[in-house]
């Protein structure tokens, strides 16, 4: 006898045998997130990802844009709940959201009211706290996003997902630790700066301008014996952030008050200002104001680093009281090279060199490149050019921007174009009117 299996879902429309009780509620029912449930890359390490790379993401998954989806899903119910005014979504976009990254009420609201749209607990670990713990923010993130071309390339080669990790958000770090590589910040192509937010337009690694695949530039980055020094100082910074972050997931963000109460007690106990004052070049007026429990004051992440990396310590040494490597510097009136944490010193401009590529240039002997294409491949200060060359920056400037517009002409005529082909191609294949008549009428379809 043959027998037919009942569908699974069936199960639940058929009646409660007798004597049994229907024991289904709708709380029983698991809770539906508003959004997907899209999970965050690479939590674990310090290649996490970003809020704002979160946001974007999420935008492009529910097929809109980005930033509209921050206008509508986030902004209102934060800065409602936060007592601000709603800034423009196009500002926000721009220039503002940078702080959902940070460590601030904003980023703090943000997070939490994306765990609450995807249901997940670890879209708030994607901000700064976990990172810096309680220091004042300013001075810890860009203005707008750094990338790595290298990075960006490999992953695309490789099938892997295009995102921004918070790493690259930190105004401290500026080499790739991957690829030993300087992190860029204007598009190759049109100079622009990327918007933090996208728009629908907007591909994954792609310039939030031009739409240029932004990991295309993966030029040689090996470091000349002049950049020695500032590799060996973001290797540092890169090993820090990454015991920053190790502590902070054992144990919760991390609180700076043990730093300075230890930096306190061994100050006054060794005498020790005019000395630490002289290897690090902080003035003792700074350090006593650091250590003074009723001064407001407290010292940027990025000064406080600084001051570990000359005095051969790392902040969580100093929150753990182990200072044995801070003394042997006071000791020693040495520590690591601190000149490239001064005022940074301008190189001085080989100006025969600068003029002969700024002249090809003009001549159309190299392709139209801007003025900080220029000086990114001359390897000097896009004010030092400005300087040494005034006239020949200027009318490179005119000229890239006239290069970029008509470029940007170009792509709407060859999109006008397409649509216009397209519309004459969905003329051709319509049926006319009398084809269809003469159809509805024919015997074979009776």
């Amino acid at each position: 006898m043959s027998m037919v299996a009942t569908p699974a879902f069936a199960v639940c429309l058929l009646p409660p045998h007798r004597g049994e009780q229907d024991t289904f509620r709708e709380s029983d029912v698991p809770a539906r997130s508003q959004l997907y449930s899209l999970a965050p890359y690479e939590i674990e390490t310090i290649w996490r990802e970003s809020l704002t790379s979160y946001i974007n993401r999420l935008g492009w998954t529910h097929h809109v844009s980005p930033r509209a989806f921050a206008a509508e899903m986030i902004l209102p119910h934060v800065m409602r709940d936060l007592g601000q005014p709603l800034p423009t979504a196009a500002r926000f976009g721009a220039h503002e959201a940078m702080s959902l990254n940070g460590t601030g009420s904003l980023a703090s609201a943000g997070g939490a009211r994306l765990d609450q749209l995807t249901r997940r607990t670890d879209v708030h670990l994607l901000t700064l706290p976990w990172w810096v713990g309680d220091l004042p923010r300013r001075g810890q993130l860009r203005a707008t996003p750094a990338w790595c071309p290298l990075c960006l390339a490999e992953w695309r080669k490789q099938g892997q997902p295009l995102y921004q990790p918070l790493l690259w958000m930190f105004h401290i770090v500026t080499l790739c630790p991957r690829h030993r590589c300087p992190l860029l910040e204007r598009c190759p192509r049109c100079q622009k700066r990327q918007m933090i937010l996208a728009t629908n337009t907007t591909q994954p690694g792609a310039c939030t301008s031009c739409g240029t695949f932004l990991g295309e530039d993966a030029r040689s980055c090996s470091g000349s014996p002049e950049q020695e020094p500032q590799m060996a100082w973001q290797e540092w910074v890169i090993a820090v952030l990454e015991e920053l972050l190790t502590t902070s997931q054992a144990s919760g963000p991390l609180e700076w008050a043990p730093f300075f109460k230890h930096l306190a007690i061994y100050l006054k106990e060794h005498q020790a200002y005019s000395k630490l004052a002289r290897v690090t070049g902080i003035t003792r007026q700074a350090l006593h104001r650091w250590v003074k429990s009723d001064d407001p004051y407290a010292p940027t992440f990025q000064t406080l680093l600084k001051f570990c990396y000359v005095c051969k310590v790392t902040p969580v040494q100093v929150m753990r009281n182990q200072l044995a490597h801070l003394h042997q510097a006071r000791a020693l009136g040495t520590g690591n090279d601190s000149a490239l944490l001064a005022r940074p010193v301008r190189r001085v401009v080989d100006r025969e060199r600068s003029q002969a590529l700024l002249q090809a240039v003009l001549e159309g002997r190299e392709e139209p490149l801007g003025i900080s294409q220029v000086a990114q491949r001359l390897g000097y200060d896009e004010h030092s050019l400005l300087q040494h060359f005034p006239h020949e920056c200027a009318e490179i400037t005119r000229r890239a921007k006239a290069y970029r517009k008509q470029r940007k002409e170009q792509r709407f005529a060859l999109m006008s174009e397409q649509v216009r082909q397209a519309t004459f191609a969905l003329h051709a294949f319509k049926p006319s009117g009398q084809r269809m008549r003469g159809n509805s009428s024919s015997p074979a379809l009776l």
